[in-house]
């Protein structure tokens, strides 16, 4: 707008940054709600369909979607695969356990994981906002998934880990070494590689954009993620989550460190 003496109008730089960042957490935020329920049902129907596909489970689209309270629309904290374990176990059927229980977390999150990682290297999803926002949310919420399972509940006698242990015969410990060492590879790979390249995209000369990316990866993996084994999966899983949340800061430091995500994207 210009005036009839030619003075154009000028808005503070604040505000003028402020709409477009507003808009970029606003879509943030919607495309992690996206992703976690994404991962979430993929992860659920993964157990179904398995359990469907060894005779364990007449229909597998039923699954437990839980209650309508605000918590669990927006977590899906009460989502299930409706699998009768007990009867499985009942009837000496360990294996199918043990691989029903595999199917989510490995079958289900792993595939998402992969198909995630290689769509972010699309021209598609590396040259549009929203494309590449979710695909990075959902590849982070299967690593997530990874890590709320192996370490945090992995010595208990009951969820996947759990099922897949009794299932096999075999100590918590082979299951801590056989998924425990992917799930480091994941995480490495999330936090080194994948999160600066992400930010390289969306925030190459926005520091604080960077650091909202940053803080939230951090936060959903060590928070939210790391607290799933807080309680009800015993004193272990409760201290892996206690130390979970203590990576918090540590990680923050050390990913928002100056200059660390152009080392990393080198």
């Amino acid at each position: 707008m210009q005036y009839a003496q030619g003075l154009e109008v000028k808005y503070p730089t604040a505000a003028r940054n402020f709409l477009p960042a507003a808009r970029f957490v606003a879509a943030s935020l919607v495309c992690i709600v996206l992703a976690h329920h994404a991962a979430a049902l993929g992860h659920e129907y993964a157990h179904a369909l398995m359990a469907f596909a060894l005779g364990d489970k007449p229909d597998p689209l039923d699954i437990h979607f839980g209650g309508a309270s605000v918590a669990n629309l927006l977590l899906l904290s009460e989502i299930d695969e409706h699998v009768d374990y007990t009867a499985m176990f009942s009837r000496g059927a360990d294996v199918d356990a043990a691989f029903v229980g595999f199917a989510g977390p490995g079958l289900g999150n792993g595939a998402m994981y992969l198909v995630s990682l290689i769509a972010m290297r699309l021209r598609f999803a590396r040259e549009r906002l929203i494309p590449l926002l979710f695909l990075y949310w959902f590849n982070l919420m299967n690593v997530g998934n990874f890590f709320s399972y192996v370490p945090i509940r992995t010595f208990v006698s009951h969820g996947d880990i759990g099922h897949i242990t009794r299932g096999l015969h075999v100590p918590a410990w082979v299951a801590l070494v056989g998924l425990g060492i992917p799930t480091a590879m994941a995480l490495w790979w999330l936090f080194t590689r994948t999160m600066p390249s992400v930010c390289a995209r969306l925030a190459p000369d926005a520091p604080l954009r960077r650091a909202f990316i940053v803080t939230l990866s951090v936060v959903i993996v060590f928070g939210f993620f790391g607290l799933a084994g807080w309680r009800g999966y015993g004193h272990v899983s409760h201290a892996l989550a206690v130390m979970s949340l203590c990576l918090i800061p540590v990680a923050l430091f050390i990913a928002l460190r100056p200059g660390t995500d152009r080392r990393q994207t080198r």
